[in-house]
């Protein structure tokens, strides 16, 4: 069943498309909707976002139920096969904290579809919980549509690097809150699924570092993007295992001018918001402005090391960026805000296109198909 086939049987599917457009859409509209009140017997109200919860189940059954994925159908299946112990685990370089999940549920239940459902669902909530947590100032739909459309999908193959990305999130959450020590805690587990999550310490520094200005954070940032396009051969001539591969990859001949059309949109709406809010709350746009930043720079870092070009789901936070924003202009004019969240969709199912487009192949994604044969 979870076999990698050929290259030439991952081929481009219109129909498969279409369902990745719909459950993007769905993303988009279901969390906004069914939100039930209970009441308890202490007159205490608790809100059950029902229409948030189905998007949710959605996501983790077309991810947990799926048969697709180069590297879930290759690396990551042999290692789940091999986890009945940490010892006999067959790739020693996996991360700790990704092999000691594989264990734990291969002695629970040796089943990789089940395995796959519950990183599902450790991928899916975390974001789901804060789009949660922060609705009183971001839109649900739009972080979750936002989420579907731009991570989602790439995490049907890259599911490690996604979960650790999930965890990565709450980063953001703890550095809002003024809690350092939890936000480090976090970028640590964050890096035990997946090392790239170390780069998380940037935007810590960046944050804590506060009598900087976002001219000396460019500044910064461009030295060391261009001591790193200096040292790319050597530093590429390094990997070694599992990485070797990437040695093969040639870097860019120029600048990644499609991050740039990518982060304008987001930038734009940030500096309009926040021109046109009275109430833009200042540690908010300052973490807003380091996350664009720290999103465009490991963009721009995946065409002079193409191995750091995933990392750029580090900055998942990204989406809240945008939601914010997005509440602060409909606050300020409903019809406004309405036309900037249909332009949003049609960002979000652009980003969608794009991505499917240049890599449905290489992730082999397509066409979708599920662990009971259903193919689209």
């Amino acid at each position: 069943m979870y076999n990698l086939q050929p290259d030439v049987n991952y081929v481009w599917s219109i129909q498969t498309c279409v369902l990745f457009t719909f459950v993007t859409i769905f993303s988009f509209i279901l969390p906004n909707f069914w939100k039930v009140k209970l009441v308890r017997k202490n007159k205490v109200v608790t809100v059950v976002p029902i229409g948030l919860i189905i998007d949710v189940i959605i996501l983790v059954c077309l991810k947990g139920f799926s048969n697709v994925g180069r590297d879930v159908l290759s690396g990551y299946h042999i290692g789940f096969e091999s986890a009945n112990s940490l010892s006999n685990y067959s790739d020693d370089s996996v991360e700790l904290g990704y092999r000691v999940l594989n264990v734990i549920v291969h002695n629970i239940w040796n089943n990789y579809t089940f395995f796959l459902v519950i990183v599902a669902i450790f991928t899916v909530t975390p974001v789901a919980y804060i789009a949660w947590k922060y609705r009183q100032n971001c839109p649900i739909g739009i972080i979750m549509g936002l989420y579907t459309a731009i991570y989602y999908f790439q995490g049907l193959s890259l599911v490690r690097i996604y979960l650790a990305a999930s965890i990565g999130l709450i980063v953001f959450d703890k550095l809002i809150q003024n809690k350092k020590s939890q936000a480090i805690i976090y970028i640590i587990v964050a890096s035990l699924f997946h090392k790239s999550m170390l780069i998380l310490f940037l935007p810590y520094i960046m944050y804590r570092v506060k009598k900087f200005s976002k001219g000396i954070y460019i500044s910064s940032l461009i030295a060391v993007f261009f001591i790193l396009y200096v040292l790319s051969d050597k530093i590429v001539s390094v990997f070694s295992g599992r990485y070797e591969v990437y040695k093969n990859i040639q870097q860019s001949a120029g600048l990644g001018f499609q991050q740039l059309i990518y982060i304008l949109p987001i930038v734009l709406l940030l500096v309009y918001a926040k021109k046109i809010s009275v109430n833009f709350n200042s540690n908010v746009y300052r973490m807003s402005w380091i996350v664009i930043i720290f999103s465009f720079f490991i963009g721009e870092l995946g065409y002079v090391i193409s191995i750091l070009g995933r990392a750029q789901v580090a900055s998942l936070s990204i989406i809240f960026v945008v939601a914010y924003s997005i509440d602060k202009i409909s606050k300020k004019s409903v019809v406004l805000g309405e036309v900037i969240k249909i332009l949003t969709i049609i960002y979000g199912l652009v980003r969608l296109y794009i991505y499917l487009a240049q890599y449905y192949n290489i992730d082999s994604i397509m066409p979708y198909s599920t662990v009971w044969g259903w193919i689209f």
